[in-house]
């Protein structure tokens, strides 16, 4: 068989495969992982054959070179190098995914489907979350298939998505009753899967994402958070305000006892931390506090790389976190096309709301389902400033 129809043929398996990983990533872990790893399978046998690959021009090499570079010197001295290893792993994985997105869409009508898929999926499984979940079981924190936490960050995603189209979007009628519609079902959905840090990550990012296209809308977002605040069920207004409870809420105990903990690992490890990935076992054994529930991470990213990196990790962690939102605003700056232009604003406000403001309350740059995601939509962000530089759609 010729070597272009089978590259052609190959082409087609891997978006197929990225859309069932999109499709997957608000409903299955397990589908996202099936999606994922039958486009990498894809992509390695295309690499074989065509032995082109070229990621010379790619904006954020640099940064995730120096990131994962600060990540091995957290090795030496690690206090368990397997743990560290599989931590590494983690984020191994969606650097791979970011560059086989970035290796194989190739035009921003793919870009579209892609994104479509992701929309159809939070909007099943918000509708299962909302209405199976706590209207028909009478479940008091929606999760649909997740962990509540990692639900409300793709809810916090793709809410920002959506508000941004419905408000700023110049699309036909039916465009905009998709978004009519998406908007009050993911809201709600976020509103009772109660995850506090993606609320206030929400606000913040629509806050940000009004700053930067038009802050007439900042009075009007504030005038809605406040009504949504006074007429809410009184379980939703009890949770709002055990945000700022530090004395008899437990989960706000719990964190304060896993970032002193985090502070004394740095303490005596300041320069590399004890090692990626071993946080739970450290602490466990050295540093615990007293009303510790959970301790799987940190519960705040930045902490967290503190606790296991050192000032090393942390550097490499915020230098990566800079350069990607540095490199979204400034091109989202120079582009021309609405529809796209909203997509790069809506993936920057996404990752200051979830990695940022959501991540002091949660350790969620690790996380699979999240970071997925995320750098899903990173990499889609840079195909297309790629292709429309290539139309001249773009101020240079």
């Amino acid at each position: 068989m010729d070597k272009a129809v089978v590259v052609n043929y190959l082409d087609k398996f891997i978006i197929g495969s990225l859309m069932l990983m999109m499709f997957s990533s608000a409903i299955s872990i397990a589908g996202s992982s099936i999606g994922l790893g039958l486009a990498f399978i894809g992509w390695i046998i295309k690499l074989i054959i065509t032995r082109e690959i070229d990621f010379s021009g790619n904006p954020l090499n640099k940064p995730i070179g120096i990131f994962l570079l600060a990540m091995l010197i957290s090795f030496i001295g690690s206090y368990d190098l397997a743990e560290s290893l599989d931590g590494l792993e983690d984020f191994l994985l969606v650097f791979i995914l970011y560059y086989m997105v970035i290796d194989n869409v190739s035009d921003l009508k793919t870009v579209k489907k892609l994104f479509g898929m992701g929309l159809i999926s939070i909007a099943i499984s918000s509708t299962y979350g909302l209405f199976w979940q706590h209207y028909y079981l009478g479940v008091r924190r929606v999760n649909a298939d997740f962990m509540a936490l990692d639900f409300g960050a793709l809810l916090l995603i793709y809410l920002l998505f959506v508000v941004s189209y419905l408000l700023f979007g110049s699309v036909n009628l039916q465009g905009k009753v998709k978004y009519i519609v998406l908007s009050p079902l993911i809201a709600l959905t976020l509103i009772y899967n109660k995850t506090r840090g993606a609320w206030l990550g929400f606000a913040g990012a629509t806050f940000l994402t009004f700053w930067v296209k038009s802050k007439k809308w900042i009075p009007i977002f504030l005038v809605i958070i406040l009504v949504v605040v006074s007429f809410a069920p009184q379980q939703i207004q009890n949770r709002i305000k055990s945000i700022v409870d530090l004395e008899d809420n437990k989960s706000n105990l719990g964190r304060l006892a896993l970032w002193k903990g985090s502070l004394l690992m740095f303490e005596d490890h300041p320069v590399n931390g004890i090692g990626l990935g071993n946080f739970t076992d450290v602490y466990k054994k050295d540093y615990k506090q007293p009303n510790t529930a959970s301790m799987a991470h940190a519960h705040n990213n930045f902490l967290n790389f503190l606790a296991e990196t050192g000032i090393v990790g942390l550097a490499g962690f915020i230098y990566l976190l800079y350069s990607i939102l540095k490199y979204l605003y400034i091109n989202y700056l120079n582009l021309k096309q609405g529809y796209y232009r909203l997509f790069v604003l809506a993936t920057s406000s996404s990752v200051v709301g979830v990695w940022i403001i959501q991540g002091v309350t949660e350790t969620n740059f690790p996380k699979s389902v999240v970071s997925r995601t995320l750098w899903f939509l990173i990499a889609l962000s840079v195909v297309i400033i790629k292709l429309l530089k290539e139309q001249k759609d773009i101020k240079i």
